[in-house]
């Protein structure tokens, strides 16, 4: 009786062709784009994401929905209920909770949104700082910015990602972080939410897990959901930085789902609309404007590669759409670099814009150096014999590629790279072996937190005294030789 009832009063759907969740229905000929499909019971139980001219396309939430049920229109765009208590969860990929606390209270909030126009936005300039020093040093990142991580498996991005949230610990104004994992396997979800209890990161951030074990669905929208939670906290005048861990794991999945709609596959195998799929979410990561509240959304999409391939459909797809890309290479993780950082293949384009001033003086030269260590290695590779001038050159190059390697989940603060960066351009630690450097460095920034706060300090507030800190540094020098 109740379905004859709606049956008066609003158009019914009916299950055309019905595979892991997604499914052609007949009906519902007004039905709009990301609307979402209830019940005769007014239950939620699928997205529309398609048309063509005899169906209505649709994920369904639930893969085991039983195919005799009729479908009935809400009405209502596809939203999440958000609010600050989003914060510390995990959250599955419609947004509901998969920790066990109870689900989350707040206000609708709709996930496919138009991305800030052009008018509402800032230029990238306030640092985020990634506590990464090869990243904060060579490859700036701005908030609001769009940066791209890619490299092929097993070589650090998702080891990056969460270092880069757990130095936003300390952050000031705070920076709130969503974690997205598409795809991923059950057991990587397990590790990062043990990692985030350890270090206290849940105190700031959120989890969005669609997992390789969820529908499609839930796959498909963890990354649109996370992305709704920091449009939350950027219209509210805060800043907010997403990691989506990974997007080539969810064009598979887009792809799998287009496939068994019967698309038609453009290059390979993926659905034409693959790129602006990808480009609408990104480009909802935006520096907003005063007058719009002055808040920011960070985007950092990871990505992986087959045999360090980047000229493949996917990743060139999300190069033109980013703003810079890290690019981690194979061979320097073979030889032990670890952030296995390609300086010379990753590029920043916001670029020192959004780097803090006094970072900026001392590591302005430092691409520069590098660059001509490789062109003088490749000379001595040739047997010809270097001036003491390129020598040196090369000895202080070796040595800063030694300071760029960095042991993972130990984050640091921009004003203790600043030290570092300071030391080595005027060539106070010249003498220091390459051995030596890694003790040198927990010694030096242990000198400097415990007796030269003030100089710390100091350099925070934009008070960059260069001969008080040269004469801290050689003070520490003198003292780390005598022991």
């Amino acid at each position: 009786m109740k379905i004859q009832h709606l049956a008066k009063t609003k158009e019914i759907g009916y299950i055309f062709s019905f595979y892991h969740g997604v499914a052609k229905i007949k009906g519902l000929p007004q039905t709009f784009l990301h609307e979402v499909l209830v019940d005769s019971d007014g239950n939620q139980q699928a997205l529309v994401i398609g048309f063509d001219e005899d169906f209505v396309e649709a994920v369904f939430f639930n893969e085991e929905f039983d195919l005799n049920q009729a479908l009935f229109r809400s009405g209502k765009l596809f939203s999440v209920k958000i609010s600050e208590e989003v914060i510390g969860r995990v959250l599955n990929g419609v947004g509901q909770a998969r920790d066990g606390l109870g689900e989350i209270e707040g206000l609708e909030f709709p996930v496919f949104r138009l991305a800030p126009s052009i008018i509402e936005r800032a230029p990238v300039s306030i640092p985020l700082n990634t506590g990464i020093k090869v990243i904060d040093t060579t490859l700036p990142i701005g908030r609001g910015q769009r940066e791209l991580i890619i490299g092929d498996r097993k070589l650090g991005k998702t080891t990056l990602g969460l270092d880069i949230i757990l130095a936003q610990k300390k952050a000031q104004p705070p920076v709130y972080c969503i974690y997205v994992l598409c795809g991923q396997k059950e057991e990587e979800l397990e590790e990062i939410i043990n990692l985030f209890e350890r270090e206290g990161i849940f105190s700031y951030t959120t989890i969005v897990a669609g997992t390789a074990d969820d529908s499609f669905a839930l796959q498909h929208l963890a990354p649109f959901v996370g992305c709704a939670l920091g449009e939350f906290f950027r219209d509210k005048g805060k800043h907010a930085l997403i990691i989506y861990d990974d997007l080539s794991k969810h064009a598979k999945v887009y792809r799998d789902i287009s496939l068994i709609l019967e698309r038609p596959p453009g290059r390979e195998s993926y659905p034409g609309d693959i790129f602006s799929l990808h480009a609408n979410l990104l480009e909802r990561a935006a520096q907003l404007n005063k007058e719009k509240g002055g808040g920011s959304l960070t985007a950092l999409p990871i990505i992986e590669t087959q045999e360090g391939d980047i000229t493949s459909f996917i990743p060139t797809n999300l190069i033109s759409i980013t703003d810079g890309q890290i690019y981690l290479e194979n061979a320097l993780f073979q030889k032990g670099i670890i952030p296995a950082v390609n300086i010379g293949l990753s590029v920043s384009r916001v670029g020192s814009q959004a780097q803090p001033a006094a970072l900026r003086k001392v590591t302005a030269g430092l691409r520069l150096l590098l660059a001509q260590e490789k062109e003088l290695e490749k000379l001595s590779q040739l047997e010809v014999e270097l001036s003491k001038e390129s020598q040196k050159i090369v000895q202080r190059a070796q040595l800063i590629s030694d300071v760029l390697k960095q042991e993972k989940h130990q984050p640091l603060d921009w004003v203790e790279e600043v030290v570092i960066f300071f030391g080595l351009e005027k060539g106070i630690f010249d003498e220091v072996s390459r051995e030596d450097w890694k003790e040198l460095e927990v010694f030096l920034l242990k000198f400097f937190n415990q007796k030269h706060q003030d100089i710390l300090e100091d350099i925070r507030q934009g008070k960059f005294d260069e001969n008080l800190l040269q004469q801290a540094l050689v003070d520490f020098k003198q003292r780390f030789l005598l022991q």
